[in-house]
């Protein structure tokens, strides 16, 4: 039996932007877990500056995405 599409294409792509966020930033945690253990400071430096000036943004942006997605839908 066919069934219809749940939900619409703005909440589906936000799904996808907070899951490839999350994923990513599992990732960069364990490149600096992994930085850590092998003491390689330039990198840790990297990644704490990227931490620092990046994920305010990006979370700004994927909680505004997500947002507008949910309000959409309800109104929908």
């Amino acid at each position: 039996m066919h069934r219809p599409k749940q939900h619409g294409w703005l909440l589906r792509v936000a799904s996808n932007v907070l899951r490839t966020f999350l994923l990513s930033l599992f990732g960069l945690l364990v490149a600096l877990l992994f930085a850590v253990i092998v003491e390689y400071l330039p990198l840790i430096d990297l990644l704490l500056n990227l931490l620092e000036l990046c994920l305010p943004k990006a979370i700004a942006l994927v909680l505004c995405i997500v947002g507008v997605a949910v309000v959409l839908e309800s109104i929908r």
